[in-house]
Parts: C-alpha cells; sequence; structure tokens
C-alpha cells in the first residue's frame, strides 16, 4: 500500500492508503513511519500492521474521551468515528468492542435520556422524536417511554406546561391567552384536546 497524510489540525493528520482514508493519528507518531505531508510512502507489511494498530488504539482512545462526558447512543458514536475520520471496518470493530464492554447501551441511553427531557417537561411526542433523531430502536423507546412517561407524568407535563404558557401570555385577552397557548403548546407535541381542556379548566378558576 501506498500511504499518504494530509493536516487535520498542526499536529494531528489524516492518513489515505490507496487513497482510501483509514484513520488520524498525531505526527509524533508518523515520524515512526518516516511519513510526512505530501509524501507518498510504501511500507513493509509488518509497518503497515503496526500502523493499522496505531490508527486503531489511537481511535480507541479517542472514543473513550467522548464517552467520559454524558451516555452516547450507539448512532452518537458512529457518527463521532466517521467525523475523526475513521475507516468504518474499524470503526464497527470498535463500537462492537465498545457494547461488549457495555460502555455504550442504546436502552441505558434512552432511559437516561428521556429522564432528563421529563425534568424538562417536553412532550411525549417530542421526547420520542429526539429518541429518533439519536436513532434509537422504536421497541427500545416504547418499552422505556411506558415505564417512564406514565398517564400521571403525562398529564403532570400538560398542567405544568399549561400554567407557564398562560403566564407567558398573561397580558393578552382571553381569547388571544387561549389562541396563542394553543399554537406554542400544540407545536411542542402536546395534544390539542389535551392542553385545551387544561387550559379551560385553569382560566375558569381565574
Amino acid at each position: 500500500m501506498k500511504f499518504r497524510i494530509k493536516n487535520k489540525t498542526k499536529t494531528i493528520f489524516v492518513i489515505q492508503a490507496d487513497n482510501d482514508i483509514w484513520g488520524i493519528l498525531p505526527i509524533k507518531i508518523l515520524h515512526f513511519f518516516s511519513l510526512l505531508p505530501e509524501k507518498e510512502v510504501e511500507l513493509s507489511c509488518e509497518n503497515e500492521a503496526k500502523l493499522f494498530s496505531e490508527i486503531e488504539k489511537f481511535a480507541w482512545d479517542k472514543l473513550l474521551n467522548f464517552f467520559s462526558f454524558r451516555e452516547r447512543s450507539i448512532w452518537e458514536c458512529n457518527n463521532f468515528l466517521s467525523q475523526l475520520p475513521l475507516k468504518s471496518e474499524i470503526a464497527e470493530k470498535l463500537i462492537s468492542k465498545a457494547v461488549s464492554m457495555n460502555f455504550v447501551n442504546d436502552k441505558r441511553f434512552a432511559e437516561i435520556y428521556t429522564e432528563s427531557l421529563i425534568i424538562k417537561e417536553k412532550s411525549l411526542t417530542e421526547i420520542k422524536n429526539k429518541l429518533f433523531v439519536k436513532h434509537i430502536n422504536k421497541k427500545i423507546i416504547d418499552e422505556v417511554l411506558k415505564i417512564q412517561y406514565s398517564a400521571e407524568k403525562k398529564d403532570e407535563i400538560i398542567k405544568e406546561n399549561v400554567k407557564k404558557t398562560l403566564s407567558r401570555y398573561s397580558r393578552f385577552s382571553k381569547k388571544e391567552k387561549l389562541e396563542k397557548c394553543l399554537n406554542y403548546l400544540t407545536r411542542r407535541g402536546f395534544s390539542y384536546w389535551e392542553v385545551k381542556e387544561n387550559i379551560e379548566e385553569l382560566m375558569i378558576k381565574d
């Protein structure tokens, strides 16, 4: 294979082998392989294996650091590795390793992420959409929401959102306030009729 490197940052370089991108490494490691910018080099089979091993180790360290900030979904990890960039075969190997070591778990991610969104009083629809964006399997989404987003929790969240929204539009007339609250909360994924019912209940009390 013929190898070439190009700058990603001042110290990190993207490695290409026969025009395919394999990964990234710092220049201090690349010096051991006599790889320099704008210079094409052919390596021995032994050095090729060593270089690919270094690419994999470096990407693994990057992935471990990515885990350290918060829980991640498998899709987020794949996306992160692709942007390093990293060859897809190596990325798949590292993701499998992370899953086997329980560093990444989509159900655990969904549970923690859902809990954080419930604390922010998001609607069931908005939470589902956010989980789909993270490429969480529908079966996992349904299982997690069935437990965490109970009917009681749903009613509680709607009521809290209605109270806050009515307060937000308190300067408007009754009719305008009703209309603005309905528009705002239905855009956020809440049921039109449930929101309307709660608004009318609160308005009667007022």
